[in-house]
């Protein structure tokens, strides 16, 4: 009995050890992929708690059709509106993006732009934008 159950264990332990592993494939970065006009913003001095918006223009300046899966942000306090879709070689896209201004002093962010390609597999584009939140005393209003 121990002996099946010795051979049925090593068996078990054997499959797993030289089981294929799933090949991961890193992320590619979208320079060659997609050219975005104003990639690093500077909102300057803001009030703080004021919602600020900006609209980053994109186009897609591959030979393929890439489709842009998502846009991930650095933390909640930023808001992205982009339409999910398919976009073909030239194709232009937008994403505004818009920051609740709940900083004070020097902020930066950034947000990472997801697309995914049938051939070199997701790429990644990187956004950042910065600014200054300004806190008005009370005094001043």
């Amino acid at each position: 009995m121990y002996k099946i159950f010795f051979l049925f264990l090593t068996t078990v332990c054997y499959i797993g050890a030289t089981a294929q592993t799933i090949k991961h494939t890193p992320p590619v970065n979208g320079y060659k992929y997609v050219h975005i006009d104003d990639a690093d913003h500077d909102f300057g001095n803001i009030e703080y708690g004021k919602t600020v918006k900006y609209t980053v223009k994109m186009k897609n300046i591959s030979n393929d059709t890439l489709a842009l899966t998502n846009v991930v942000v650095s933390c909640g306090c930023t808001t992205p509106e982009y339409k999910k879709g398919s976009y073909p070689p030239g194709a232009e896209m937008d994403i505004t993006i818009g920051f609740n201004g709940y900083e004070e002093g020097n902020f930066q962010k950034n947000l990472s732009i997801l697309f995914q390609d049938n051939k070199v597999g997701q790429i990644v584009k990187t956004l950042h934008f910065k600014g200054t939140g300004i806190k008005k005393d009370k005094d001043t209003q």
